[in-house]
């Protein structure tokens, strides 16, 4: 099956796989579909390691990487929030729901030394922004971005490097600020 979206990113098949594992992106696009890395958990170091892999075992097959730089959050006109700003505006009742529903299903707690993802790396314009830096660098054909159209700035270079730019939207309207703003 053919689409536009076929030829617009070299792929044999309209098959997209959004994934923090390196080994399905590469499977995925040398398969004929399209890998797209989430590059959230990842820092500056780590993620290019991540790519130098996907480069050296993808065989020349597009691929692309999923970035957060959100559109608008509290404080952002203050600049980046930390961490522990983040988990402090966490209400107390949505960490004892989620305590609630990992204890109903069963779900064990990481037993101790097990190593914890450091969720919130790319979650602020300046992890999503280090996170381009490292892809730009790289043969991708695609950056996505999670939360509303990234900054105009990285559209426009991405569009200098012919890298397509998507962005997630949850109705008609949102597609349309996507487009107006630049992103494919």
């Amino acid at each position: 099956m053919r689409t536009p979206i076929c030829e617009k990113l070299g792929i044999e098949f309209p098959i997209f796989a959004f994934s923090h594992c390196r080994d399905v992106v590469a499977a995925v696009s040398k398969a004929g579909g399209f890998g797209v890395l989430g590059a959230v958990a990842f820092t500056p170091e780590q993620l290019e390691m991540e790519l130098n892999w996907i480069d050296a075992n993808i065989n020349g097959k597009p691929y692309g990487v999923d970035i957060v730089i959100p559109a608008k959050y509290v404080g952002r006109q203050d600049g980046d929030i930390d961490k522990a700003s983040l988990s402090d505006m966490i209400p107390e009742k949505h960490s004892e729901w989620i305590d609630e529903l990992l204890e109903k299903h069963n779900v064990p707690k990481l037993s101790k030394g097990t190593e914890e993802n450091e969720s919130l790396l790319g979650w602020s314009a300046s992890g999503g922004r280090a996170a381009v830096e490292v892809a730009m660098r790289h043969p991708i054909r695609l950056i996505a971005n999670a939360l509303g159209p990234p900054p105009a700035d990285i559209i426009e270079e991405a569009h200098e490097k012919d890298i397509l730019e998507a962005a997630l939207v949850g109705s008609v309207n949102h597609a349309r600020k996507q487009k107006e703003a630049g992103v494919d």
